[in-house]
């Protein structure tokens, strides 16, 4: 202890730091910072967590002013010797708006020996950063060769306002659906008649669901407006596409508009092949406040039961539980309801027994037959 303490004394005199090998949690990170200690704290960015790298780094840019943190940060990034770069140490600068950190990344862009799986991780670490600098180096590679890279990109450049134009000719032409993807995506919430004509192009008349469904939920989140809300109907209504089919969907999950529960419930008297589909309608409209979502749940339970528990045990099919959203949005009429459509009649032995269990659990007495396949306990 006496020669601990002589070494730090002879620290204090000599005006020289020496850091420790290690550092093994964020505690020590936060004590070195509080000692003035920065090139100790540096360490914490070689550390073998991801974490603790990444807690370093959160904790070092804000230290613009410290010559030695910068180094350090910068180091850590990416070394072009080894060509290997740090992601944990990137993601710790999100939001850091630091041109000259985002200098020292960059030039992995256009390391040859960086491969593009990497390299379009890269992008999305720059784009995170919020610098003007990265955007910069971002837009380029837009022309890139690997479709990842580009979508990588296009998804960077959410925040950058410059890239606008780069990302509405993305949008119109590039070949890869996931590259026009990303593009549509990263124009959301730009207010400007060339953005929303590109994404009302897209949303309509791309060839990909893939990018169909990201520009309109871009545009439908850009604008509400009686043009988007039929638009988005006439997707849900018409499109082949079980991707736009959900995309609709997800504009519309919780919505209070009357225009949206009245085409999600034209939806719900149309046959839906995809169970994928079928459950994101029930929820949309469980998570609605508006007055109307419930009721719509609440007549649509004989009818959705008769079209789709029909030849299998309901457990076993992707978007039955209708009596569930109904319950799960207004509990207090879920008897009622259950028993409304029983008495409709109409249902096969698998609606029946769902529809009756559901009755019993709710308090009232319905038979539940035995069906084809059904398992005795």
């Amino acid at each position: 202890m006496v020669l601990l303490s002589s070494l730090w004394m002879l620290q204090g005199l000599v005006g020289c730091e020496v850091p420790p090998r290690f550092v093994q949690s964020a505690a020590e990170v936060d004590s070195f910072l509080m000692q003035k200690r920065y090139r100790s704290a540096c360490v914490g960015l070689s550390a073998t967590e991801g974490s603790l790298r990444e807690y370093t780094a959160t904790k070092l840019v804000d230290l613009k002013h410290v010559a030695v943190a910068n180094e350090c940060l910068c180091e850590a990034l990416y070394d072009p010797e080894s060509h290997e770069v740090d992601l944990d140490v990137a993601a710790g600068l999100a939001h850091a708006e630091r041109d000259d950190l985002a200098e020292c990344l960059a030039p992995a862009l256009s390391d040859a020996e960086v491969d593009d799986s990497l390299r379009a991780r890269v992008v999305l670490a720059l784009g995170a950063m919020e610098a003007s600098g990265a955007y910069a180096a971002i837009q380029g590679l837009l022309q890139h060769d690997s479709p990842s890279v580009r979508a990588g990109a296009a998804e960077a450049l959410t925040r950058s306002r410059e890239a606008q134009d780069a990302l509405v000719e993305a949008l119109a032409t590039d070949e890869a659906p996931e590259v026009r993807a990303a593009a549509a995506l990263a124009l959301e919430g730009r207010k400007s008649d060339t953005v929303r004509v590109a994404l009302t192009k897209a949303a309509t008349d791309d060839s990909s669901g893939l990018a169909r469904g990201a520009a309109l939920k871009s545009a439908a989140a850009t604008e509400k407006s009686p043009t988007t809300d039929q638009m988005v109907c006439r997707a849900l209504m018409e499109d082949e596409d079980e991707a736009v089919r959900l995309a609709a969907l997800e504009v519309w999950h919780g919505s209070k508009r009357l225009t949206a529960i009245r085409c999600l419930e034209d939806r719900m008297e149309k046959e839906e092949e995809s169970g994928a589909v079928r459950q994101a309608l029930l929820d949309a409209l469980a998570a609605s406040p508006n007055k109307e979502a419930p009721e719509v749940l609440c007549r649509q339970i004989n009818p959705w039961s008769r079209r789709y528990i029909k030849d299998k045990v309901a457990p076993d099919i992707e978007g039955h539980d209708i009596a569930r959203a109904q319950n799960d949005r207004d509990y207090e009429r879920s008897y009622e309801c259950v028993q409304a459509a029983l008495r409709k009649g109409g249902l096969s032995c698998y609606a029946r027994n769902y529809l009756g269990k559901w009755m019993n659990d709710l308090g009232g007495k319905a038979p539940t037959p035995w069906c084809p396949g059904m398992v005795k306990n």
